[in-house]
């Protein structure tokens, strides 16, 4: 990271909290560099490395933070981090895919200012770069678990295995990982697997010093940094009277909520004090209990419900009266009286962990350090402010639940967040993309075509030439598909026009002529972007043209 860049966050938290690392926080993610080395090492020299841990112990921090830094420094020829749902918010009729989770993963793939080709296979193959192995990693692997996508799931992971010169990092759920070993392993002949656990003290020690010092130049003296760590690995079992009924020390210390008590470290760092002081209060419940009120209401916020009914609910069912935890088995459609959706975001949020066990899933909360606090919050929660569910977080929570297969969900949440923010451009943006991608993923391509029209208007009024192209790509193929190729000719003409250098544009347009039976203008263009390649996707339309033009069989 460049020295301007450390500057920047100085009169920021040092610290990204709830959400992982970005790249960008290199030199404030600390802690993990042999993991870091490790993974790296083993992504490099295997067909497929699998990264694996319970929600919130900082796999995707991991391989932003440590592992893609550490690789770019060596020169490997690493691709973006793909995903296969949620990421950035982009119009899906945009990519010529009918996998909904192929779709996702190519264009996480790619820059926003244009388009991905069709396949796996391909992108693939425009990514290599010489003799050097191609890496490739997909996190959050787990969420093509949900929803009805098991076909969609077999042919991604085909797709990934038959890729030739590609090394492969999965990162998953550990109550996946048994799941995609099933369905993945056979089409790698060299697996690796690497477990993510918590922090040893002492980098924990350091994960809070450190960032402090590189991003503002204060310090947190060592004393107080230790004390912390050993607050976070005491763990207390506390019955409903009040009594400590045993006490433990944990082996590590989870980074979800060590990120919970440095945020909580930030806000209540003294003003005008360049040090804490050895007497400053250590409060790591308060700030475990913080990290659960924002959780909870997230969920809540999300699911429409109650966050106090919600906090009570949780606290009851995963907390027993004498402080230990209760283990709830899923049930088909409801856990312990709740939608299974439900449990799955709270997981999803580091609240609860899935067991995965012979009699099916159960639940149970996911870290023993936060019995104590939940019993506590669930007591107090009554007394507490809501916390402010922002427009981001209803996108977030529309992704989630188009994710879970649950677009009615996704709809109110989109629409929430557009009414939410009525002036601010880019959420509209945002929140309409989202519902144009629900109306295209249940066919309704006029409603989609519709959305995606209202935020063509508001690109054009902040002049991003880029994402009014592939906005017009996306309307263009879009009218193809409902047989109105003189719209689709004149949108992918304008969408060729603000992105002149993207070939995939073009493709669709000739694709678009060739359906007018204008073929030799489709075959004009599609002579410029052609390449050598067997599988490249113009080629293959230019020989199909070719022939029928000639009357020979394609």
């Amino acid at each position: 990271m460049a020295a301007n860049s450390v500057t920047a966050f100085s009169e920021l938290c040092p610290f990204p909290g709830m959400r992982p690392y970005r790249p960008a926080e290199e030199l404030l993610f600390t802690g993990r560099d042999q993991e870091s080395a490790r993974v790296s090492e083993l992504w490099r020299s295997r067909n497929l490395t699998i990264l694996y841990g319970p929600a919130g112990i900082g796999k995707t921090s991991l391989l932003h933070g440590g592992v893609m830094p550490y690789l770019w420094r060596l020169g490997a020829n690493v691709l973006p981090v793909g995903r296969v749902s949620g990421g950035p918010i982009f119009p899906e009729a945009a990519v010529p895919s009918p996998n909904s989770l192929v779709r996702t993963l190519l264009r996480t793939w790619v820059p926003e200012t244009s388009l991905p080709p069709t396949g796996i296979r391909r992108i693939l193959r425009l990514a290599e770069r010489g003799p050097k192995p191609l890496l490739v990693a997909v996190d959050q692997i787990e969420d093509m678990y949900l929803g009805d996508h098991d076909d969609e799931r077999r042919e991604l992971l085909a797709a990934l295995a038959a890729a030739r010169n590609v090394h492969l990092l999965l990162c998953v759920r550990d109550d996946r990982l048994d799941a995609l070993l099933d369905e993945a392993g056979d089409g790698f002949p060299d697996v690796a697997l690497f477990g993510l656990g918590g922090l040893p003290p002492r980098a924990a020690a350091e994960a809070i010093g450190q960032p402090v010092r590189e991003a503002t130049g204060r310090a947190v003296p060592p004393a107080v940094a230790e004390a912390l760590v050993e607050e976070l690995l005491t763990v207390r079992i506390v019955d409903d009277s009040g009594t400590q009924r045993a006490r433990e020390r944990a082996p590590a210390v989870n980074p979800l909520h060590l990120q919970a008590v440095c945020r909580w470290m930030w806000r209540t760092w003294p003003e005008g004090e360049s040090s804490l002081s050895g007497d400053w209060p250590v409060s790591v419940d308060e700030a475990l209990r913080d990290a659960l009120w924002t959780a909870i209401g997230e969920v809540a916020a999300a699911f429409e419900r109650d966050p106090v009914r919600l906090c009570s609910w949780a606290a009851t069912r995963f907390v027993a009266p004498t402080g230990e935890a209760q283990v709830q088995p899923q049930g088909p459609a409801e856990t312990a009286g709740l939608p299974n959706a439900v449990l799955r975001a709270l997981s999803g949020r580091g609240v609860l962990r899935v067991l995965r066990a012979g009699d099916g899933p159960a639940y149970q909360v996911a870290d023993r350090r936060l019995l104590e606090p939940l019993g506590q919050l669930a007591h107090r929660a009554g007394s507490l402010t809501p916390p402010v569910t922002r427009p981001a977080d209803r996108l977030r929570a529309a992704a989630d639940a188009l994710a879970d297969g649950d677009p009615a969900r996704a709809e109110r949440q989109a629409r929430l967040a557009a009414s939410a923010a009525a002036h601010d451009i880019r959420v509209q943006i945002d929140a309409h993309t989202v519902l144009g991608n629900i109306a295209f993923a249940r066919r309704d391509l006029e409603q989609a075509q519709e959305a995606y029209r209202r935020v063509l208007v508001l690109l054009e009024t902040q002049q991003d030439e880029a994402a009014v192209g592939v906005m017009l790509a996306a309307i263009g193929r879009l009218s193809l598909a409902r047989g109105d190729v003189a719209a689709a000719q004149g949108l992918l003409r304008a969408a060729a026009g603000r992105l002149p250098a993207d070939p995939f544009i073009r493709i669709e347009l000739a694709r678009a002529l060739a359906e007018a039976g204008q073929r030799a203008a489709a075959v004009a263009i599609l002579r410029s972007v052609m390449t050598a390649a067997e599988d490249d996707e113009a080629r293959i339309l230019h020989g199909r043209l070719m022939a029928e033009m000639s009357g020979r069989p394609a």
